[in-house]
């Protein structure tokens, strides 16, 4: 910890000795907004000279409405704010000078403009990465390899985002990712996020934040950080809708569709939108192994296949109702529902010196799962005034329940083909079932121009219940086996507040934070009868810096705490059958994981990007395996690591090669350090990884545009696997059709079809090589067509950043 705050405190004095650089200088800032009170992302802000109007300089508002103009002359000055769609708005005339040498001007409001704007075309769009104070914005909704995919494939075109065999989510290198949907917690498990993931169409998403080192406004569960998608929601005045149908072809077919609308007038807002993704692919598995026996090798040589059909829908139906100018009432509903299926078969071929009487295992089994989750909010927004002071309340409400039906096989077999011993054939049903209940409030109380306290509260309570039941065969009949059964509860309360405080310095924006989380949880085995229970208290700070050194500059110093608690099936302490080998087990005694983590961002223009992070684990929790060597069986669970390390370095940049072609590049170079005692050792593992991705972006003729992404992530290491390299080659091309309001993209995943995950693991007795291929290439085609008109756009769907395609990227 001591290395932590020395390094906090150099980041301090960094900061002190660029503001003292720049101390001095005349400078003027603002915030603009709309008639509802709203920031204005991307309005044009003007610097005019007040005698005849002649331009001085000239910027866009960021994401807050918030810009500036810094390294200015003594004078006289006159603002103005334009958008398309609104009035221009004019400041009064201020003067610089040695007694008001940094000035703020009171809010610029734009006003809708009565103009039509049917003929008006705008062609401009935001541009694909925005580096902001506390986050990384990648801009997904016009990029053509983005159209056909789910949402899952989609984040893992994101920054520095990485899937491993089953899909579990890393950011730069670390697990422990938070996922969210338009700004909330699902507080599903992993296995039920990516599954809600691999449901969700692309094209039904907006935008992916990934915020490396949250405010204590946001929970404090996620290590790695939080990624959180934004799904596409309309914002125009009027009747809009947008209908959207694809389909795919790889070994399998694919199909997906949707349909978003939204009716918005000055009193109310109503919206909604249906999403349907259907998915059928496959999974080649190989794994090999050896395990001690008398003095010699078992040798096990598997391979799984699998055919595997998922296919979901979600809805969305809500509601905003304005009471006055100053208070909002809106009401959410969320339900999502699919099937999930897999037919696999597997043969196990051993060889070596073997205590088994026969040489071969050939097994499977179906899974046939259904599931659903329903979701109710309430929301209460009210402004008491025009300066930014407001009160927000949520509340939220969910169940979730999943249920699966399994049939297993597995058959004895000599060299021969004889069966040496009876099958063992079993049956099993299974249910997950969660319930969530939870309510914030937050405050925010702007002080004088260039201040703001927040400060807020939460309380949420989750309850989980889990149960498998086993059915063997035995002469012919089906009997209860009550060994494999199990029912597992799980419990857990957390109550938490936070304040945070931001101040404006000339150039400078500094906010501090802090959270405070109290937690209670209870999980309890019914069928073993055991119980652990937790009660504990944690406080998170949060720091950060964010620096313009003139227009087109900007540095941003960030440190948090976090905190990652065990998911309810991480805790199950029964034993899940995998096959007759091979087993999954919870871990009761699994403890939360404490991250301390640091990150500096630089950025030039928006678009040369670099990131420096570091961050300190204690605890990892880490995916492992474990071996028994006398019953040669091997137990897939999670274990506490003592320490994990991780460093970061990414940069990226964009090119234009030639007017109609652009190019991004980005790398990443990531060093985990792993040191903790493991199996009777001391596991001691350092890998230094890179990655890169080259984005070429092309404006081709008849209004096509193409994009060609290439990405190579090297040797990686994670937790006690040694992961091989992987790389894969995408391309995709768009066209607006009919009048603007159709849309057709096609593009093809994995054009060499080489994407695959491989990996071994060499701790003592346990060495083991596995190859994972899923599914990667196929063809995508998708049409989308808009339905409806509109009066005025309003600013955050109107932008007008001349960054074209430049900015598209994945950084890794």
């Amino acid at each position: 910890m001591k290395k932590e705050i020395t390094l906090l405190f150099f980041l301090v004095m960094a900061f002190t000795r660029l503001s003292a650089q720049y101390h001095g200088k005349a400078m003027v800032d603002g915030f603009v907004q709309d008639e509802q009170k709203q920031a204005v992302d991307f309005a044009n802000v003007l610097l005019l000279n007040p005698k005849d109007t002649t331009l001085i300089k000239g910027t866009i508002t960021d994401s807050a409405g918030y810009f500036a103009f810094e390294d200015l002359a003594e004078g006289t000055y006159l603002i103005q704010a334009t958008m398309i769609g609104y009035k221009p708005v004019y400041s009064a005339v201020f003067e610089l000078n040695a007694a008001n040498h940094a000035f703020t001007l009171p809010k610029l409001q734009l006003n809708a403009s009565a103009t039509e704007l049917s003929e008006i075309v705008v062609a401009a769009q935001k541009p694909f990465i925005e580096l902001r104070a506390d986050k990384l914005v990648v801009n997904v909704e016009s990029s053509p390899v983005a159209a056909g995919n789910n949402a899952l494939e989609l984040l893992a075109k994101a920054p520095g985002v990485l899937l491993d065999q089953n899909n579990n989510i890393s950011l730069k290198g670390k697990q422990g990712v938070l996922v969210m949907i338009n700004g909330k917690r699902s507080y599903l498990s992993n296995e039920e996020v990516i599954r809600m993931l691999e449901t969700t169409p692309a094209d039904a998403i907006e935008s992916i934040e990934i915020m490396l080192n949250p405010s204590s406004k946001y929970d404090a569960a996620g290590n790695a950080g939080i990624i959180n998608i934004q799904m596409k929601k309309d914002k125009n005045l009027g009747f809009n809708a947008n209908l959207r149908v694809g389909a795919g072809m790889g070994n399998f077919p694919k199909a997906n569709g949707g349909l978003r609308f939204n009716y918005r007038q000055k009193g109310f807002n109503l919206y909604g939108n249906y999403n349907y993704y259907f998915n059928r692919n496959y999974q080649n598995l190989n794994i090999d192994r050896t395990v001690p026996f008398d003095g010699g090798l078992t040798v096990f040589n598997q391979f799984n296949h699998s055919l595997r059909e998922y296919g979901g829908h979600s809805v969305q139906v809500g509601g905003d109702w304005f009471i006055g100018k100053r208070t909002t009432i809106g009401a959410l509903f969320n339900g999502r529902f699919g099937t999930w299926k897999e037919d696999g078969t597997s043969t196990a071929n051993i060889s070596g010196n073997s205590p088994w009487s026969y040489s071969r295992v050939n097994a499977g089994g179906d899974h046939d799962q259904g599931w659903d989750n329903y979701t109710y909010n309430l929301n209460f927004k009210h402004q008491f005034d025009d300066k930014g002071k407001e009160l927000t309340v949520d509340a939220d409400y969910s169940d979730f329940n999943d249920n699966t039906d399994a049939d297993y096989f597995n058959y004895f077999l000599n060299n021969g083909g004889e069966e040496t011993e009876a099958p063992n054939l079993l049956q099993s049903t299974n249910y997950s079932k969660v319930n969530i209940k939870a309510i914030k409030a937050d405050y925010s109380q702007p002080i004088g121009e260039k201040s703001k306290l927040e400060v807020g509260a939460k309380s949420s309570i989750v309850g989980t219940d889990n149960g498998v039941e086993f059915l063997k065969q035995l002469d012919g009949e089906w009997v209860l086996d009550d060994t494999r059964a199990n029912d597992f509860e799980y419990e857990e309360t957390i109550h938490a507040a936070y304040a945070n405080f931001s101040h404006q310095f000339s150039g400078l924006l500094l906010q501090l934070g802090l959270r405070s989380e109290y937690t209670l949880s209870d999980g309890f085995s019914v069928t073993l009868d055991e119980r652990v229970k937790r009660d504990y208290l944690d406080f998170f700070p949060s720091v950060s810096l964010s620096h313009s050194i003139g227009e087109k500059n900007n540095l941003s110093y960030s440190y948090s705490r976090r905190i990652d608690r065990p998911s309810y099936q991480d805790l199950n302490p029964f034993i899940f059958f995998l096959d007759q080998f091979t087993f999954g087990r919870g871990n009761p005694f699994l403890q939360p994981q404490y991250t301390d983590a640091f990150s500096v961002n630089y950025s030039l223009n928006n678009r040369f990007v670099a990131s420096l992070s570091y961050s300190h684990t204690t605890d990892a929790m880490s995916q492992v395996l474990e071996q028994e060597n006398d019953s040669q069986r091997t137990y897939q669970t999670n274990r506490n690591l003592a320490m994990f390390n991780n460093v970061s370095l990414n940069v990226s940049a964009p090119f234009t090669l030639e007017e109609w072609w652009t190019v991004r590049l980005s790398a990443t170079g990531f060093l985990n350090s792993y040191r903790s005692p493991y199996m009777d050792m001391e596991l001691k593992e350092d890998q230094f990884s890179y990655n890169f991705y080259v984005a070429n972006n092309f404006n081709l003729p008849g209004k096509w545009k193409a994009e060609l992404t290439g990405f190579y992530q090297s040797r990686f290491l994670e937790s006690i696997f040694e992961a091989k390299p992987i790389y894969n080659v995408d391309f995709g091309v768009s066209k607006d059709i009919l009048d603007g309001k159709g849309k057709i993209s096609v593009n093809v995943n994995d054009i060499f079809n080489t994407r695959r995950f491989r990996a071994s693991i060499h701790q003592g007795d346990l060495n083991l090589d596995l190859v994972n291929k899923n599914e990667s290439r196929r063809v995508n085609v998708t049409f989308s067509y808009n339905l409806g008109n509109s009066e005025v756009k309003p600013a955050r769907r109107r932008s007008t950043a001349t960054d074209d395609e430049q900015s598209r990227v994945k950084q890794d």
